[in-house]
């Protein structure tokens, strides 16, 4: 058997050597001590995106919803209003002929009450309502499709009324001031999401590495790539695609209809979901974070929106006054699904990566994104080492050429060890354990050499 220099100096040969010297208790192999399994970065991530996407809702949620809300006293009742009622519902042209309702008013807006109002009890159940029960005097919330007028009087139609509500402000307000809120908070409701969503993912890995340069600068820039592509994405691009989408969807009943409008809200989700998670590979000038980052948030945007349909109709049921709760579910899993999707799609297309062993973020994984990585107690080092006297501000850099990968050693006064031995330089091969001061990784690769 004949045996060349260049398969001795094979890594087969290395992982061969490694495998016998764990055997003799020595370091050298990957092992999975201290790993803590929430310094992943899916986890970090999953997480930063459901806390940023129910904030950002939150902040909207009282403005917006599928029906105005007003309460007041009954000033007036008409039991023979004169005029129909033309709306538009679900692009629908509707007529509410006069004989079918009975006008209210409520404070001084006009609220038209038919046999299709139904009550909601203190309870939160619904039951039937008479309109010609209603007396002046009486104090009422009422939920109400608002049907805006060129010129003459605004109209209302009342789909849902409550008996002495507790009183809110915003219950107060004129239809014009609450339709005017409502659109605001619409426009707005993606933009301010995925900018949430952008500057927590974008400042999430910092602030676990305490790097706070990092996470002023991948934050604001996820902010704002969020808000911008939310923005365009969110409004322009998926209204036109679930407008589309949801046209074809109206004319269509059953399972057929059904699908057509979640295939229309998940698309339009994942346009919307694209520019959530660009925010550190912008801020970190990383094409392949930005590549993950896009991915993550088209996939994790389709997920919650295919996810909120179903919720909405199936679960909840048609007899409500707000799809409210199918909302925060809706996108507490797209700001869920658009982190945990980053993390996932980072992981499985990543080509390298330390894994720290031993420090103080045992078990947190560092992905090697750039030809050069400076590692120490400097802040502006990629991989920061913080609590960690023996570690000097540069104590070594990674260096990628190509497929292949080497360690340097920048400090004079404390050495860089790869399994155990002091080194100036040295190729890293995959299961390779590198140690700074009291800090250890191993260098890990998704393929082998």
């Amino acid at each position: 058997m004949r045996i060349t220099a260049e398969d001795a100096g094979s890594s087969h040969v290395d992982d061969l050597l490694k495998r016998h010297a764990s055997l003799r208790g020595e370091r050298g192999i990957s092992r999975d001590r201290g790993r803590k399994w929430y310094y992943q970065n899916w986890f970090v991530f999953m997480i930063a995106g459901l806390i940023a996407a129910l904030l950002g809702y939150a902040l909207l949620d009282p403005f917006y919803g599928e029906y105005l809300y007003i309460q007041g006293s009954v000033s007036a009742i008409n039991h023979f209003p004169d005029h129909a009622i033309h709306y538009t519902l679900d692009d629908k042209e509707m007529e509410l002929a006069a004989d079918r309702y009975i006008e209210a008013k409520i404070g001084d807006r006009p609220v038209a009450f038919t046999t299709q109002t139904r009550l909601r009890e203190a309870d939160g159940k619904f039951s039937d309502f008479d309109p010609l029960e209603l007396k002046e005097g009486q104090n009422l919330g009422v939920y109400v499709h608002y049907v805006p007028t060129e010129g003459g009087e605004d109209h209302s139609i009342a789909r849902f009324v409550e008996i002495d509500p507790r009183p809110t402000a915003r219950g107060k307000l004129s239809f014009h001031d609450l339709s005017r809120q409502r659109f605001v908070a619409e426009l707005l409701m993606f933009p301010t999401i995925a900018a949430l969503i952008g500057l927590f993912i974008g400042a999430a890995d910092g602030i676990m590495c305490r790097l706070f340069r990092r996470v002023l600068l991948a934050g604001s820039v996820g902010l704002v790539f969020g808000f911008v592509g939310g923005f365009f994405s969110g409004n322009v691009l998926a209204e036109i695609i679930y407008g589309i989408l949801t046209r074809f969807a109206s004319n269509h009943a059953g399972t057929i209809g059904f699908s057509l409008q979640t295939a229309g809200r998940g698309i339009a989700w994942a346009l919307a979901g694209m520019t959530m998670g660009l925010g550190q590979g912008i801020a970190l000038r990383s094409s392949r974070l930005i590549l993950y980052g896009f991915l993550g948030g088209l996939i994790g945007g389709l997920i919650g929106g295919l996810l909120f349909d179903p919720i909405d109709m199936l679960l909840l049921g048609h007899e409500k006054t707000s799809s409210s709760v199918s909302r925060w579910v809706g996108f507490g899993v797209i700001g869920l699904t658009v982190g945990l999707m980053i993390g996932i799609v980072e992981r499985l297309a990543r080509d390298a990566w330390l894994r720290m062993v031993e420090g103080p973020l045992a078990g947190k994984e560092f992905l090697v994104f750039k030809d050069v990585m400076r590692m120490g107690a400097s802040p502006r080092s990629e991989i920061y080492l913080f609590n960690d006297p023996a570690v000097a501000a540069n104590h070594a850099i990674i260096r990628v050429t190509g497929d292949i990968y080497e360690i340097e050693n920048t400090c004079r006064e404390n050495p860089t060890c790869v399994n155990g031995r002091p080194i100036q330089r040295a190729r890293l091969r995959h299961g390779d354990q590198i140690s700074l001061g009291r800090t250890s990784f191993v260098f890990q690769r998704q393929r082998t050499e």
